[in-house]
């Protein structure tokens, strides 16, 4: 099992990621992989590595990316790189552009070695074509993160064997995205709709591959196939909301019935666990030395809930009421409860999955393509309803069942519903960008936003690698 891992290890050190840009001596090649991938064994172990690399693309890395360039969230100034993120003040040079682009490749590198060598090994073939299908849809997964980060970029779809092939140009948007979308197919295809094993749980099903494609086809603006992905996910008949909007974040309900597909976190080891929990947590609550967070609500996203919207109570908070029973209040304005977590392991180590995609989102997702086939329809209410109809609470509630839009006003109840129902969970950002609206909510939230932003730039440590690469306008 552990020789799998040395042999990532060594290639990937010397791949197209390599800090070490000016080597003077290039080794011959790269080490063989046929003493690596023989078993069974080793390609659960290799598929096992590319789950892994999740670790650092989502969690907090994914929140920056997709929440705290939007109109949602900001952090407290101290926090000075988080604060450059929060106020479009980044450049190339800010580090964790770098680390998300670089996590990603390495991700797409091991996911290219499964797929190039499991086919090779003498193993019961529904186990490797279903670990094959993970893979690709692994891989497609992280060339959407990065393509709706940074645009054009790099499509690597097979292993490097040397380091003097990392000159690489990038690859016309919309190309990658066909190739997102053909991944996608085929993992579907061989994904199981669920594990029984316990140690399988967590690992890619086909309804996140039918869901994940539906979020592409959503992107490029293929409404039909979007809103057909939707309901074959709807159709399974194997998701649905938990009860209470507080359900979905208890730790203790992980991977339950409305998560399609989450990034694993655990306190198995402190270095397994999630650092949302204390990012987010007001100053003073956190169980470990009483620690806190800077990220925190807009106030003008914490007055925008309706009166008797459940999800209020969960998405904002301005107090917290620790175990022994004291009440710390925020100094510094509204916090969010998402990411609660009583029992963490570690200081910045705590036991809350990262959900990439929930049951809500699909019933918005499906509404938001009926609407964009010609306007909202039945089903189209009816999704949408069926994501308020969880959060209202109260006979005065003024969360009630839309009715009566046209075209236009539905786009703009569901991105609202989105923004409700989604905050802070890595979305709201790829919202706007989907329905062209970023730069208008940015500037409406006093951040000044331009053409620029609506792609973050290449980092400068990847240019330095590969000369082949070229800058995103503006930056």
């Amino acid at each position: 099992m552990k020789k799998v891992t040395y042999l990532l290890m060594i290639s990937l050190g010397l791949s197209l990621f390599s800090c070490e840009s000016n080597l003077d001596e290039v080794p011959l090649s790269f080490l063989e992989e046929s003493n690596s991938f023989n078993s069974a064994e080793d390609a659960n172990s290799a598929i096992g590595a590319v789950y892994h690399r999740l670790r650092g693309i989502y969690g907090m890395n994914m929140i920056n990316m997709g929440d705290l360039t939007a109109d949602d969230l900001e952090v407290r100034p101290e926090n000075g790189l988080a604060s450059e993120i929060d106020k479009l003040l980044f450049n190339s040079a800010h580090p964790w552009f770098n680390s998300f682009y670089t996590n990603s490749y390495i991700l797409i590198d091991r996911a290219n070695r499964v797929i190039e060598n499991v086919p090779n090994i003498a193993m019961e073939d529904e186990e490797k074509q279903r670990i094959i299908a993970e893979a690709k849809f692994l891989r497609a997964l992280a060339y959407f993160n990065l393509v709706r980060s940074f645009g054009d970029v790099p499509l690597v779809i097979s292993v490097t064997d040397d380091i003097t092939n990392v000159q690489i140009e990038r690859t016309d948007s919309e190309e990658v995205y066909e190739f997102i979308i053909k991944d996608l197919i085929e993992a579907e295809v061989n994904l199981p709709l669920s594990y029984s094993e316990e140690n399988m749980v967590g690992r890619a099903t086909k309804g996140a591959a039918k869901a994940i494609l539906s979020k592409v086809y959503l992107t490029v603006g293929q409404w039909e196939n979007a809103a057909k992905k939707s309901k074959e996910v709807i159709d399974l008949g194997i998701y649905d909301l938990f009860p209470s909007y507080e359900d979905v974040f208890q730790p203790e309900n992980r991977n339950g019935r409305e998560h399609i597909f989450s990034v694993q976190y655990s306190c198995i080891l402190s270095e397994y666990g999630s650092s949302m929990a204390i990012n987010f947590a007001i100053y003073f609550t956190y169980p470990i030395n009483l620690g806190g967070g800077s990220y925190q609500v807009t106030p003008e996203y914490a007055d925008s809930f309706l009166q008797g919207d459940s999800r209020e109570g969960v998405a904002v908070i301005y107090e917290k009421e620790l175990a022994d029973g004291t009440i710390v209040e925020s100094r510094t304005g509204p916090h969010t409860d998402k990411y609660w977590d009583p029992m963490p392991c570690g200081s910045s180590s705590a036991r809350n999955n990262f959900m990439v995609i929930r049951y809500a989102d699909v019933l918005l997702m499906y509404a938001e393509a009926l609407n964009e086939l010609g306007g909202p329809n039945q089903e189209a209410y009816q999704a949408i309803n069926k994501v308020r109809q969880r959060a209202r609470t109260g006979n005065d509630s003024q969360l009630v069942d839309l009715e009566g839009l046209n075209q236009a006003e539905f786009r703009d109840a569901v991105l609202q519903e989105r923004s409700w129902e989604l905050a802070f969970e890595g979305h709201r950002r790829w919202a706007l960008l989907r329905t062209g609206t970023y730069i208008e909510k940015m500037n409406a939230s006093g951040i000044p936003a331009e053409e620029k932003h609506l792609l973050y730039p290449i980092p400068i440590n990847q240019m330095d690698i590969n000369l082949a690469l070229t800058q995103n306008p503006g930056y």
